[in-house]
Order: C-alpha cells, then structure tokens, then sequence
C-alpha cells in the first residue's frame, strides 16, 4: 500500500464483527510485534488473542463517551517511563504496529486508559500495568468509518505546519516539489493527533527537515502525537527513495520543543 494514499484513508474502527481473527493473521501479528521490540528497549506490547478478558475488564472505565470498544482482540502498549523519548517510540512503534494490523484488510482503534485505576490495570496486564496508557483493539469493522472526509476538517494547510529556515517563514510549493516533498506534506497533514492538536511544525533547512512540536499543557500527549508523525513522514519519505531516519534532538525553544531532524 502506498502509504501517502494510506495516511489521506486512514481510519478507525468502532465497530467490530463477532468474528475471530484469522490464524495468519494472528501468527504474523505476533511475529511483528516481536520484530518491532528488538528496535527498542522503551516499549514492549502484550497481545491479547481472547478480546473478552480486556473488553470485560475496562467495560465502563474507558473507550468513547464511557463505552468501551468490543473487538475479538487487543494489543496493550507499556511504556518503559515517562521520559520524552519513551512518549515519541510510543506513538512511533504504536502506529508502526496500527499499520501492519490494517496491511492484513483488518481494522483497528486506540483507546486511551486515562481514566482506569492502577488496580483494575495491574488486574489486566500484570504487576507493570500501570505502565500501560493505550491499548489497539482490532478484527473486522462494521458501521460507520472514522477519518473520513467529512470529520477530517479543521486539518492545517500546508503553509500553517511547513516552513523556511525557521518557524514563521513561508516556503514555496514549487520549492517543496523541488525537493520531492510536496505530496509527503501534504499527506502527513491527516497524520491522527489527541484532539486533533496538529502540534508538528517541519522546517527546511538546507538539505535537512526539522521537527518541532508545539508546547501546550499536553506535552505527554503531543509527543506521542510527534512519535506518530515521524513514523508516516519517514514511511512516505522511502517511496521516494530517501530511507533516512529521524535523529532525536529534543531541545527546549520558547513555545516550540525541536524534536528531531531528517537529512535528506
């Protein structure tokens, strides 16, 4: 799947059919899991193949408006700690895993645990469950399609999120297609954020693409936000031939964090 057409797509799944999970499927979801914690000591998944453990145990303490999501299986994500950069391989690895489970013609939903007791997660996931923030539950959807269209208003415009040498500075959009990056950034525009907050800034400089994030109260929140980001930028950026990687910076500025930089 090309990823850009992937990112414009993309959604999420309320809704699930009472349907298990094919085995393949099932057996190369668990493979990827195993491949992605070998990239990274600061995250770790569980895999929950039997849905009704995890539904029954948050039933009424998490989901949309006090509903939890009913789906034949769940991935719990944990998280090392609190540190910026275990909050970026969050959202980066979390998503790296969302789009493995939809490349199998599966759909899938984040929940957040904000609400849940540290006791109803220890019960679920294990003596370091209070590490555990989001979890993926999956299978196959029914009913009615997020990101679509009509709920992707409100997404900033290209000069409002990329710029020139520093924050503020306009940039061409035959500059940009110059370098190859116009349809990148204008995909990564419908990349998911908490509340729809678009905290990710990118800046040209020189040869390079710098990644700022907007500060705000949700800090946590937006760097997992950022993890997400880099994930599809670095995934678009391979489909035309630039297999680079974010180098984390995580430098305070003003009102923006410089989070990390691309060189192309």
């Amino acid at each position: 799947m090309v990823m850009t057409n992937f990112l414009q797509k993309r959604k999420s799944v309320r809704d699930f059919k009472n349907k298990e999970i094919a085995r393949d499927s099932i057996e190369a979801i668990k493979n990827y899991i195993e491949e992605i914690e070998k990239e990274t000591e600061t995250v770790s998944f569980k895999f929950y193949e039997n849905g009704s453990i995890i539904y029954n145990g948050l039933k009424g303490k998490a989901g949309y408006s006090g509903v939890m999501i009913e789906a034949p299986s769940y991935i719990a994500l944990m998280k090392k700690d609190e540190e910026k950069e275990s909050c970026l391989n969050t959202g980066y690895y979390l998503e790296k895993l969302n789009t493995q489970i939809v490349n199998l013609d599966l759909d899938s939903c984040w929940i957040t645990l904000d609400n849940v007791d540290d006791e109803t997660k220890k019960n679920l996931f294990g003596a370091e469950g209070t590490k555990v923030d989001y979890v993926v539950a999956f299978g196959y959807g029914v009913g009615k399609k997020l990101f679509t269209p009509e709920t992707t208003s409100g997404r900033y415009t290209m000069d409002q999120i990329v710029f020139k040498d520093e924050i503020g500075n306009e940039i061409s959009a035959d500059e940009l297609e110059t370098t190859g990056l116009l349809d990148i950034f204008a995909s990564v525009r419908f990349a998911p954020s908490h509340k729809n907050s678009q905290p990710w800034r990118f800046v040209m400089e020189d040869h390079n693409v710098v990644l700022y994030m907007e500060k705000s109260d949700e800090d946590s929140r937006s760097l997992v936000d950022m993890g997400v980001v880099m994930f599809y930028f670095e995934e678009m950026a391979k489909t035309i031939g630039r297999y680079g990687k974010w180098s984390v910076i995580l430098e305070d500025q003003d009102k923006y964090l410089k989070v990390a930089k691309f060189s192309m």
